[in-house]
């Protein structure tokens, strides 16, 4: 598989130039020692705000000044810093640190260019201050291939005015929800909203599988991956009943219909004036809150339903920094990548979306969103372009061109593991 891998790289090209802070180097060279034999350290960053940049300055020159290390801190769109990643991998060339999204993990795991980090975890202290859930999604199998620096999750949150307007309590379960069918002609506006394309649908449907004690794909014996619904026919009937809520959803009226082709921006928005009463989003709309108060002001956050009988979930979006052994300065990477996830930085950098559990901020924005990260969860560590392709084609199907709950959840199944075949991650098993 990772031959596979090395004869794909051979043909990426190298990502465009990319701003450096102010007060950083911005050489794109593997760090090492200078000349005068001090260690150097590579570390290419996502873009930051305004805000952020500023802290991140002061923390890098203070990092510096207390270890003796210098840090060249370069900035990238994360669409850049994918392909320069790549790019750098291909020609053994790769940054001593570089900030990551999920959905990489897998893809550059197959790869074999990241450090295990397992044994560095052991002597680092702070590493109990991550939660059980933030540790799964910095590791595959045994090995732990990351170093958390942001994490987010999803929260129902709903309009407190418009539920007592509609004379409805919050929903606790699927059929909670799709009891309010009156809703909308008592308010004028509906109750539930589903995003059903673009990248928030199946970080949706990943949060509806969970609560059925279904994964998208699973790791098997062999350290492969396989989607495995149609082996088990109750594993397939559950499947089938998430297809089906969204079904339930239009045509009950629970949902705009016009659901069937929205993707978050309709969603967030349509919550954000009040069309509709409740949505699973995140923290991000706290801004909104404060620019648009009259409509904001009674935001709740609250437990994303769940089907009878079936377990609290919601979507953790965990973002790690990769350490890659190439690498000429493992140990002062792992010693800046704990700097970067510690108190400090978190505090001043990451204060709304920490993966630490020391780190909140008082209000409804941070701490209850953060009371529920402990059932959150993640898409398991492959390639995922075709698979969330996939998820997001299964619900159209269903909406769209009428294809039964059923047979949907049968032809994601393959479709799931037609990806992993191809991505050369598929379980034998």
């Amino acid at each position: 598989m990772r031959k596979m891998w090395k004869r794909a790289l051979a043909g990426v090209l190298t990502a465009s130039m990319a701003l450096s802070l102010a007060a950083c180097g911005g050489s794109s060279s593997n760090g090492g020692s200078s000349a005068d034999g001090s260690t150097t350290l590579e570390v290419w960053s996502s873009n930051l705000s305004d805000s952020q940049r500023e802290n991140v300055k002061k923390l890098v020159a203070q990092y510096e000044e207390q270890t003796g290390v210098k840090v060249n801190y370069t900035e990238f769109s994360y669409d850049m810093l994918h392909d320069k990643i790549l790019s750098a991998a291909a020609g053994g060339n790769t940054p001593d640190v570089a900030w990551g999204l999920p959905e990489w993990t897998g893809e550059f795991h197959s790869m074999g260019i990241l450090e295990d980090l397992s044994d560095r975890y052991a002597n680092w202290d702070d590493a109990s201050v991550l939660s059980d859930a933030v540790m799964k999604g910095m590791s595959i199998g045994d090995e732990i291939i990351g170093v958390p620096y942001e994490m987010t999750v999803r929260a129902y949150l709903c309009h407190e005015n418009i539920m007592k307007k509609g004379g409805a309590s919050v929903p606790a379960t699927w059929d909670d929800v799709l009891s309010m069918t009156d809703f909308k002609d008592k308010t004028g506006t509906y109750p539930y909203a589903l995003a059903c394309t673009g990248v928030r649908a199946p970080q949706e449907m990943i949060v509806y599988l969970a609560q059925k004690g279904l994964e998208i794909c699973s790791l098997q014996d062999d350290g492969m991956y396989k989607n495995t619904w149609k082996d088990n026919a109750d594993q397939l009937a559950a499947a089938a009943d998430v297809f089906q809520f969204y079904k339930d959803c239009i045509d009950s009226g629970v949902v705009d219909p016009n659901s069937k082709s929205f993707g978050y921006e309709e969603t967030d928005d349509n919550f954000v004036n009040g069309f509709s009463a409740s949505y699973v989003t995140g923290n991000w709309l706290q801004e909104k809150e404060d620019a648009n108060p009259e409509v904001m002001s009674d935001v709740t956050v609250e437990p994303i339903p769940v089907p009878e009988g079936g377990t609290p979930a919601t979507y953790m979006e965990l973002k790690p920094l990769f350490l890659f052994n190439t690498s000429k300065n493992n140990d002062a990477a792992f010693d800046f990548a704990t700097y970067v996830c510690g108190k400090e930085w978190q505090q001043g950098v990451y204060s709304s979306a920490s993966p630490r559990s020391d780190v909140t901020v008082p209000g409804k924005w941070t701490e209850d969103f953060q009371a529920l990260s402990d059932n959150g969860v993640a898409f398991p560590p492959v390639t995922l372009g075709s698979i969330s392709q996939a998820m997001i084609d299964s619900i159209a199907k269903v909406l769209q061109e009428g294809m039964t709950p059923q047979a949907a959840a049968e032809w994601l199944a393959d479709a799931v593991n037609t990806s992993l075949e191809e991505s050369g991650e598929l379980s034998a098993s």
